[in-house]
């Protein structure tokens, strides 16, 4: 069953966090998401922001526009 996170001309949310891990991988970034609510994605930066091996976790917000696939 597929699931619409949101319509035509809405935002959409997601958490890029920035790791540093200099024993095991250095610096990556990973996203989660999207998410349909800012409220969504602050309540995951909230969560990953209490790990001392998160640099940065940053929210970013892309505008959706839909179209046809050839």
């Amino acid at each position: 069953m597929a699931r619409q996170m949101v319509g035509d001309g809405e935002d959409v949310y997601r958490l890029k966090v920035t790791l540093s891990r200099p024993n095991w991988l250095g610096e990556t970034t990973e996203f989660y998401g999207p998410f349909n609510s800012i409220g969504a994605a602050r309540g995951q930066r909230t969560a990953y922001a209490k790990y001392s091996w998160v640099e940065v976790a940053q929210i970013q917000c892309a505008y959706t526009e839909w179209s046809d696939v050839q």
